[in-house]
């Protein structure tokens, strides 16, 4: 579990530091590469995911469906910047081996539920993943609206794709 969580801070902070140095404008300004959305609706989603995997902690129950969709944390970085750093903190307290049940529906014509069992580390897997697959795309966003922010060599690229690299 702490290599898992090492990687979800790993991940966090690169979030972080690109928050931090990238301007209001560009964070919210709806980019047609992202048809229309912003980088900040990008952090909103990561970070909502990861609010709803620590709800499910305490509850037993997750839903990613059942998110706030709140629309502060993608037009105001310092709220966003707020949330990551929460996620930061509270991925490495101790989290207690269980398992949890995952609702999900693949019907867009009705709400119809069905629950699979998960648990703890495959939720935290999960989150690490989705959060570099949205960074990818923030990273094609950024590279192609505003090549002038440089961007981490690893932001946006997943720990196996790195290590390939590596070894070519």
């Amino acid at each position: 579990m702490e290599t898992i969580k090492q990687a979800s801070k790993q991940i966090i902070e690169q979030l972080i530091r690109l928050a931090e140095c990238i301007s209001d404008e560009n964070f919210t300004e709806p980019l047609s590469v992202l048809l229309n959305n912003s980088i900040g609706k990008h952090y909103r989603h990561i970070i909502e995911f990861y609010q709803v995997m620590f709800e499910g902690l305490n509850s037993g129950l997750i839903n990613y469906d059942n998110r706030e969709h709140d629309p502060e944390l993608e037009q105001n970085r310092n709220k966003c910047l707020e949330a990551l750093r929460s996620i930061e903190q509270r991925s490495m307290k101790p989290i207690m081996q269980k398992t949890m049940e995952l609702s999900v529906s693949y019907s867009v014509e009705s709400d119809d539920l069905f629950s699979v069992a998960t648990h703890v580390e495959r939720e935290m897997v999960y989150n690490i993943e989705h959060a570099i697959h949205h960074m990818a795309i923030i990273r094609i966003a950024i590279q192609h609206e505003f090549p002038d922010i440089r961007l981490e060599e690893e932001f946006g690229f997943a720990y196996s794709t790195l290590k390939h690299l590596r070894q070519q």
